[in-house]
């Protein structure tokens, strides 16, 4: 019973496939061929992943004993360390205003607005 469905099933498939591959231009039939070499290229590779993903590859079943000897001290995980530091908020006036930030912004030394500057032009005498 199992058998017949599988082999009723691989005719049903077969006679699908003559069909429609009867009824596609050459451009659409170039794509389904293309499309099915791709996938057909694609499986090999699949495999050897899951065979490299599921084995260990020279790693031992048994776990290694903990020593604390020079050289095991090396490699010895360290903890996390998470430094948090406040919030930095400006400095408060003595007599609760804000500062004045546009003073220190400007040296003293830039003359004031609307002083004349003083330009040289290269190339006119």
């Amino acid at each position: 019973m199992k058998n017949g469905l599988i082999l009723a099933g691989i005719a049903f498939a077969v006679a699908l496939a003559y069909i429609v591959g009867s009824r596609l231009s050459n451009e659409a039939m170039a794509v389904v061929v293309g499309a099915v070499c791709g996938i057909s290229a694609s499986i090999p590779v699949s495999i050897g992943l899951v065979i490299a993903s599921g084995n260990h590859w020279g790693r031992n079943d048994a776990p290694r004993e903990v020593s604390y000897d020079y050289a095991s001290q090396r490699f010895m995980p360290q903890p996390p360390i998470i430094i948090m530091s406040p919030p930095q908020m400006p400095m408060q006036s003595p007599y609760g205003f804000p500062p004045n930030y546009a003073e220190r912004v400007v040296p003293p030394s830039v003359p004031a607005l609307g002083a004349p500057r003083d330009f040289k032009i290269i190339g006119d005498e």
